[in-house]
């Protein structure tokens, strides 16, 4: 396929990676990965490393990023960190069409808004303008793709009324498609399965938010209002900071990761002060804290799955979340830690894909459930 024009290639690449090829450009595609242009591919269009090991890597791949912006292009190559070699994952054209038959996508960039007075606003990508207004504060999607909260009076008036509580929510197989800016300027970013409550305007002496699953905050510092997140038991106080929490229900622990600044974690009446690269830990009633690998924390917001140590449970749980799918298990699995990232934005046989090429376990796809096999 030597003869084949960078344009035609970068087509082939796209329709591929999109589901749209025909037989032909399947049998194209693959030949080309298959020569000796291979190298030439990853150079042009590859922005980042798949891998995927059940043993500790000696040296973690770095991600390269190119002009040519195409990462689920790379979804057919997979490093295999312990031997350090590039492995090509090649299928007859048959299998990877009944593959797709019973694929998976990724999660749909959108999460419903519940305004005071009960009524829903679903947030998809592409709104923009104003949303909705509730007293004194105007909901709006800015042309920089923030939903934001702009209060169109003082704060005195106000205070003359009762406080409305909005909720942002996502579902399993949903992801907010753009940040959530709060009254005060605070930046919030939501994964799937999750929420937040909060006041449309923030007034008296503290700013207080309620979440569940998993969020990312940037918070703007105010001494005389601190700002608070109530949590799974837990209450996290800002001392100006960047910072992701991790509650979901059906995870044994309740995390906190400090990226940026410092936060103060509370828990029945003890604290924990939190540096940065440091996670408070609530199990089993208690309060603990350990150092945290801050990439694989806020990987999800980056865009990619990172897994260091993981077992496949929880692996599976994350997935399940995202994809929203089932997932079951044929027999008991092994309790090996998995390392390996991968974009979030590919469908979910390639992330199966990735996980089978350690060895250690299968996987079958039947409708939105998925069978672990060992």
């Amino acid at each position: 396929m030597s003869d084949l024009n960078e344009q035609y290639k970068k087509q082939l690449i796209e329709r591929y990676v999109a589901g749209h090829a025909t037989e032909n450009e399947l049998q194209a595609f693959f030949g080309m990965i298959s020569t000796a242009e291979l190298d030439t591919l990853l150079e042009a269009h590859m922005d980042e490393e798949i891998y995927a090991t059940r043993n500790e890597p000696a040296v973690l791949p770095h991600k390269k990023t190119y002009k040519f912006r195409i990462a689920a292009a790379a979804a057919m190559l997979l490093f295999l960190c312990t031997g350090g070699y590039f492995l090509l994952n090649k299928r007859p054209v048959s299998q990877i069409a009944q593959l797709r038959l019973h694929d998976i996508a990724p999660a749909h960039s959108q999460a419903t808004l519940t305004l005071a007075n009960g009524s829903k606003i679903l947030l998809t990508k592409y709104l923009s303008g104003k949303l909705a207004q509730q007293g004194n504060t105007v909901i709006n999607v800015n042309t920089n793709q923030d939903l934001t909260y702009a209060i169109n009076g003082t704060a005195s008036r106000l205070a003359k009324k009762e406080i409305e509580y909005n909720t942002v929510t996502t579902n399993r197989g949903e992801e907010l498609p753009f940040p959530l800016i709060l009254g005060d300027g605070t930046k919030v970013w939501l994964n799937a399965a999750s929420s937040i409550t909060f006041p449309v305007a923030f007034i008296g002496s503290e700013r207080r938010v309620t979440i569940t699953g998993e969020a990312y905050f940037e918070v703007v510092h105010d001494d005389k209002m601190p700002f608070k997140v109530i949590s799974g038991g837990e209450t996290i106080e800002d001392i100006g900071t960047h910072f992701n929490i991790n509650s979901y229900t059906d995870e044994n622990a309740v995390k906190t990761t400090l990226l940026e600044g410092a936060v103060k974690v509370w828990y029945n009446g003890n604290s924990k002060l939190l540096m940065p690269g440091q996670q408070a830990v609530f199990k089993s009633n208690t309060l603990s804290v350990t150092n945290a690998n801050t990439e694989e924390t806020i990987a999800w917001k980056n865009g990619y799955f990172r897994f260091n140590n993981e077992k496949i449970e929880s692996i599976m749980r994350k997935l399940s979340r995202w994809y929203n799918i089932d997932v079951s298990y044929d027999s008991k699995v092994s309790d090996e830690g998995y390392y390996g990232t991968i974009s979030r934005f590919k469908n979910i046989s390639e992330v199966l894909n990735m996980l089978e090429q350690t060895k250690g376990v299968h996987f079958k796809i039947e409708g939105r459930r998925v069978t672990v096999i060992p």
